[in-house]
This record gives structure tokens, sequence and C-alpha cells, in this order.
């Protein structure tokens, strides 16, 4: 493979990537490295993903690993409803002379377990060839933004050669040659920091890539949320000057915002001037990136109940004492519930999720929402979470459901309470969904998940 020297020359092997994938001819005959961010791929899954596969090609035993390919963990059709890694990534692919996002290998894009089937062989034998000296073509999988890979994904187990990642350790992949899980601010912190070990030039549209989900991952490094450390703030301090701002950029993110106001739909075919806008995100200071892209990832209220529950979804196996294997799936959706609720009313929203309990096969869906609201008419907007539980109505038992809601009551990491909505009171309470108002709102889906997973395996 030939040494990669820079963003730059990275970014334009990108577009061969997905046709390297799906030639079965070719596919199985030299090593390949595939980096997969999280399945809920927000912008630092996404942006971590690609700059950890850029790092591991720009390295100098790059020949040991071949072709290296970033895959998003998400469908292709499905960043519509990601406005702020839409117009990050495409500004920045354009800027290095790629196509933009047509360019990248989406997790449909290619059929992975066939991808896998083609080393499988060779995988299984790895070790005795190496002890014979033999080089055989191998598979390694770099996992990024998340330390086991996601329950639908679970073959990929026995190839995860590395891990970067700031969540909660999951105990997965020990056998892992390298396994980075530290608990930052955001995971493109700790890719960041592989890049400037490179000692390559960063140019100035990789350093705003790096940043912008630093910033929004951390709330800008706002103290209220106390998710930044010191690690993110020194590649902040590193990054930011190396950023080329636009001298007086308020009116480029503005038409920015404006032109992503109407894209988002749950019509996926592709919004095509969204999809190949070539607008380059001018922004003349992190403050104004933040904020641009902070609207942009915030602005849902007008997506349909499923494309908010699939916008940031996560979905885990969890065995509870009795040996019951619990599909767990968990939304986070920037839209509290009261808003929600208003919206599409109590009987809307739960047969939104018990539709998407059925189709994705769940025991329990919890979604998170967030964001500002009026916790009472007349009182001020005040920042808050909400969590609502709801349970399949054919694979949980009523004393199953009483139990595991109660051990989510009495967990401090979630402080819940009951939720009370003015006017809806009444229909919320017949509901078989549960709504709770989530007290400890500094805790997101890195802390819930492990509590609720706790709360299963005590049962």
């Amino acid at each position: 493979m030939k040494l990669i020297s820079n963003f730059s020359s990275f970014v334009k092997v990108l577009a061969g990537n997905t046709a390297l994938l799906n030639d079965v001819g070719t596919l199985g005959t030299s090593n390949l490295t595939l980096v997969l961010g999280n399945e809920s791929a927000d912008l630092d899954s996404m942006v971590s993903s690609l700059t950890l596969a850029y790092v591991l090609s720009a390295q100098k035993n790059s020949s040991s690993v071949g072709n290296v390919v970033a895959v998003m963990n998400t469908n292709r059709a499905d960043m519509v409803l990601r406005q702020d890694c839409q117009v990050l990534l495409q500004s920045a692919l354009l800027a290095e002379g790629g196509k933009g996002i047509e360019d990248l290998t989406f997790i449909d894009d290619i059929d992975l377990q066939a991808v896998v089937g083609r080393y499988s062989s060779d995988n299984n034998k790895k070790k005795e060839q190496e002890q014979e000296g033999i080089g055989r073509p191998a598979l390694d999988v770099w996992l990024v933004d998340h330390n086991a890979p996601a329950s639908r994904q679970s073959f990929l187990e026995d190839y995860v050669r590395g891990i970067v990642d700031h969540h909660v350790d999951e105990g997965k992949c020990q056998a892992a040659q390298w396994r980075e899980i530290e608990s930052v601010g955001s995971c493109s912190t700790l890719v960041a920091a592989k890049v400037r070990s490179l000692g390559n030039p960063v140019d100035p549209t990789l350093a705003k890539l790096m940043l912008a989900p630093v910033l929004l991952d951390t709330d800008n490094f706002s103290a209220a949320s106390q998710r930044a450390t010191e690690k993110d703030r020194n590649i902040r301090s590193w990054l930011v000057p190396l950023v080329e701002w636009a001298p007086h950029a308020s009116s480029s993110s503005s038409s920015l915002l404006e032109g992503a106001a109407g894209a988002g739909s749950s019509d996926a075919e592709g919004d095509d001037e969204a999809q190949s806008s070539g607008r380059e995100l001018q922004v003349s200071s992190a403050q104004e990136l933040y904020k641009t892209l902070d609207k942009l990832k915030g602005g849902v209220k007008h997506l349909a109940s499923e494309d908010l529950l699939r916008k940031d979804y996560k979905q885990w196996q969890v065995s509870d004492g009795a040996g019951k294997v619990w599909a767990v799936g968990i939304s986070s959706v920037a839209y509290r519930m009261q808003k929600w609720l208003k919206r599409d009313g109590v009987g809307g929203v739960e047969d939104a999720v018990q539709a998407w309990i059925a189709k994705q096969g769940l025991d329990v869906a919890l979604i998170m929402t967030h964001g500002k609201a009026r916790p009472r008419k007349k009182q001020p907007k005040a920042y808050g979470r909400d969590l609502a539980v709801g349970f399949s109505q054919a694979g949980v038992s009523g004393l199953q459901e009483s139990l595991l809601v109660q051990l989510l009551r009495e967990s401090d990491t979630l402080g819940l309470q009951s939720l009370h909505v003015d006017d809806l009171q009444s229909d919320m309470d017949r509901s078989r969904m549960l709504f709770f108002a989530q007290t400890r709102s500094e805790s997101s889906r890195k802390q819930v998940f492990p509590a609720v997973k706790h709360a299963i395996e005590s049962m």
C-alpha cells in the first residue's frame, strides 16, 4: 500500500474503498483494516472513524495493515438526519480535493458479514501460520467510540485488533492488541492525540474536523456539563490555532442553517441539495463553529417520531440473573419529551415506540430526551433531561417490568422523578409507557446504559 503522507492524500483514496470491499475477486487476497465507529453514528463517532483510519494509513508500518477503510456505521440515507455530520464532513472532504459525502463508505454500502467471511479461514489459522513464519492475508478491526461490537455485529469480536474509546469498558475484546479506553469528553480527543503523535503537518481542514466533535461533546467546555477533562482542554489548545478562521463568517454559517432547515425529513431518498451542497463551513471562531453545528444537530422538531428514535440509537444485549437475555435499545433525542408529547399526543408517541420495539426486536426501549423546555406554564425555559421507558408487550411480564422500573428509580445515576406535563397528565397516567424527569441531567447515555445494565443484571 502506498504510504499516506498527509490528510489530503488520504481523502483522495476514499472514493475507491466501497468498490474495494465489494470486489469478491480480490477481497481476501491482501491485508485489510476496517475502522468502525458506534452505531449511533454521531459526529464524534464519524470523525473519529475517519481520522483514526488516516492515522493507521499514515503510520510507518502501514504495509502490515494493508488497505485501511473507515466504515460509517449507519445507512447512507440516514445522513439526512445528521445535518451537523453532513455539513462538516461535506465541507472537509471537498476542501481536501474529494467529492464529499459520496466518497465515504457506509454500513449499507457493503455486506460486512461477507467481508469477514473472506478472511475467516485465514484468521482461524493465523496464529499457527505466524509461528511457522508464513504470512497470510488478515482482517483487523479497530473499534472507535465504542469498545464492544454492537449486538448485531458481534461476529466482529474475534477480529478486533484495536480499540480507542471513551465509554465505560464493557470487558469485551480482551485479545485486542491495543485497548485505549479513557474517560474523556470526546473520543476525538484521543484520536487527535494520535494524529499529533504522527508528527505530520496538520492542515487547517483536518484541525477543524477534529476540533468540532470535541466542542460538541463537551458542550463547548461548559462548566455546567462537567464533561471536559484536562486532555480535552489540551487538544483544544493545540487545534484552535491550526484552524483558518474566517474574518467575518456569520452570514456563511447562517446560510448553512437556513439551507438545512428543510432537510432531514423522513423521506430518506436523499435530499439532493443537501447531499451535493458545496458550501464551505466558514466560521470565525471556535465559539461560532460550536454554535453552528449545535443548531444543526438540534434541529429535529420537524422529524417524524421514527426518525427521532433512529437518529441517535444504540442497542445491546444484557443477561439478567435468571438467564433471560434482554434486547435493550436507547435513543437519544435532542427534543424535550414535553414538546414531543404535545406535538404527537401521548398515544402517538406510545404507538411509535411500540412500533420501534417490534421493528428492532427489543424487550425494553429507553428514550432519553434533552434540551430546553418550560417545567410548567409561565416558568422560564431550562435545560434538562427526561427518560421514557417502553416494554415489549409480548416478551416482558408485568412483574419483570415492575422490578426493572423499581431498580431504575433507585439508581443514583439517573435521579428519576415522575414527569408531569400540564394538560396531558391523565393520558400519561393511562399510558403503558413510563415518563420520568431525569434530575441528574449531567448523565448522558455514557452513564445511563451502565446503570440500566446493572439494573438488569441485578434482577
